[in-house]
């Protein structure tokens, strides 16, 4: 008989995706399975430190990983996906030049991320700012340098100030994140800005709910409000904006504010593609897996990282952070493994080791192995 060659396909490349790869190399050395890696850039982002790049506190370089070099025997395609026939075992890819790409899988890991949930807010899609990706970095990075020198060439505070009007929608960890290094940002640079006094600057954090970082511990939130409160930045709660245009945006409770300048944080969405595909899904969109990874109902297909709602021993959801993504990768590699070895696959155990949110001026908040 042939020799069978496994062929695993996974889709993305963030943590759970690449470190999936990775760890299934290690597992499958010495045979012949075929690992193949497809992410729509040649690159996966550390996303923990994609502000820092964003306010050139890091270069851009010192926070993305080149795929082809972090992998050693695995294929790597990049490519968008355009659909997946789940009856045919088949994806279908799409890459920015030539023609599409039909790939066969015998086990297909889908760790596709999320995308950033714009609301139907007037305005919000043409005039706001979301934070995911390095292209959303680079952005506002020339975003903040061009405000910089729009309001040192205007003669007027409220024209500067205007310029300078950092707004920041939601205020979980990306949201505190950017307000407290876009308002370091701004006060550090105006030292090379003649014209440009630190009243100028204006950088708001806008969270609908009560208190900021709401998964936090209440006396943590607090001291992450007053730091920032005390950094200058004005935190606007129980309110969120209801429009916006290319010079002001509306707040929900009465009040218009000018600013060109409004960065949208305030959650996230399942990728568009897992609405075309006929897998268990949570209400929200995500995919619905068992204790081992495997998508619910299925031996051949497994969810991992932010697209995927995998339970912890609870029956909870892992949260969808870097270091869940990377464990929840490695682990389907050693299930996957399990499977071709006809062994039995484990559940992901994994107990977080903590959290961190930067402030800005070399200040954060962290909860690290239970300690605040």
């Amino acid at each position: 008989m042939p020799k069978i060659t496994p062929r695993i396909v996974i889709l993305g490349g963030g943590f759970a995706g690449a470190f999936c790869a990775r760890q299934l190399e290690k597992r499958l050395r010495g045979t012949s399975a075929k690992i193949t890696l497809v992410n729509g850039q040649n690159h996966f982002v550390f996303t923990p430190m994609l502000l820092e790049a964003a306010t050139s506190a890091l270069e851009p370089r010192h926070v993305v990983i080149p795929l082809r070099g972090f992998l050693n025997r695995a294929d790597f395609i990049m490519a968008g996906v355009e659909s997946v026939d789940l009856e045919q075992k088949s994806v279908r890819l799409q890459p920015d030049f030539g023609d599409a790409i039909s790939l066969p899988y015998d086990h297909l890991v889908l760790a596709l991320g999320s995308v950033t949930r714009l609301p139907s807010i007037s305005g919000l899609n043409a005039f706001g700012f979301p934070m995911k990706t390095m292209s959303d970095a680079m952005a506002l990075r020339d975003r903040a340098i061009g405000m910089l020198e729009m309001a040192n060439s205007s003669p007027t505070h409220e024209q500067r100030r205007s310029w300078l009007t950092f707004a920041v929608v939601g205020a979980g960890y990306t949201g505190v994140e950017a307000a407290g290094e876009f308002n370091q940002f701004l006060r550090e640079a105006i030292r090379q800005y003649p014209r440009i006094e630190e009243s100028d600057i204006h950088v708001m954090l806008i969270q609908r709910a009560d208190r900021i970082l709401e998964m936090l511990d209440p006396k943590v939130s607090a001291k992450a409000a007053a730091v920032l409160a005390k950094a200058g930045v004005d935190i606007r709660l129980n309110d969120s904006i209801c429009k916006m245009d290319g010079t002001s945006f509306t707040l929900e409770s009465g009040e218009t504010i000018s600013s060109h300048t409004l960065i949208w944080s305030a959650g996230v969405s399942p990728p568009p593609l897992l609405q075309s595909l006929d897998l268990p899904k949570t209400a929200r969109g995500y995919l619905q897996c068992d204790t081992d990874l495997r998508v619910t109902g299925s031996d051949h297909i497994w969810g991992v990282g932010d697209c995927a709602s995998n339970p912890d021993p609870e029956g909870h959801p892992y949260p969808p952070t870097a270091q869940h993504g990377l464990r929840e990768g490695r682990q389907a590699a050693d299930n996957i493994a399990a499977v071709l070895n006809k062994q039995p696959t484990q559940p992901l155990t994994y107990r977080s080791k903590g959290s961190m949110a930067p402030l800005g001026g070399q200040q954060a908040i962290a909860n690290v192995f239970g300690f605040h």
